[in-house]
């Protein structure tokens, strides 16, 4: 639909808020039956964790942060991914008073799984757009995640 249709900026704030649960779901509904078996009783938290833990290790501290939660929230959710063999502690290298959570084996192939799915689902939902109408997309979005004063950094979601 154009934008021309719509008669104001609420009008189409109000458009989004409509359309944001059913983007959310079609693109995020990436898991398949075998990642669903696999991931057992994780939960969307944990799997945020994880996400956070891709690129390589983190203190409880620099994990909380991240995720914008309480230590013992992290410690809690880096307590059962350790039990569930998705991540182990380790000694941080430079100061062996610190601990890094960081991806285990299983950890670290569940996540590419994850990804490979995601993108699927993506590349899917994706079809329905022309090259130009997915860069205009991915535009969008690149401005509101650089947006210092986004939602993110406001109190709104607390």
């Amino acid at each position: 639909m154009s934008t021309a249709t719509w008669p104001d900026r609420g009008s189409l704030v109000e458009r989004f808020l409509e359309l944001q649960p059913v983007l959310g779901r079609r693109l995020g509904a990436c898991l398949t039956p075998e990642l669903r078996e696999e991931l057992g009783s994780v939960t969307i938290h944990q799997l945020q964790v994880v996400k956070h833990l891709g690129p390589g290790p983190l203190t409880m501290r620099e994990l909380s942060r991240d995720l914008d939660v309480s230590e013992s929230a992290t410690t809690a959710a880096a307590d059962r991914l350790v039990r569930q063999g998705l991540a182990e502690r380790r000694a941080d290298p430079t100061d062996r008073r610190v601990v890094r959570l960081a991806l285990s084996e299983r950890g670290r192939s569940f996540t590419e799984k994850f990804h490979q799915a995601r993108r699927g689902q993506v590349e899917k939902a994706f079809e329905v757009l022309s090259d130009a109408q997915v860069g205009a997309f991915v535009d969008v979005l690149e401005t509101l995640a650089a947006d210092p004063a986004g939602p993110a950094e406001t109190a709104i979601a607390r």
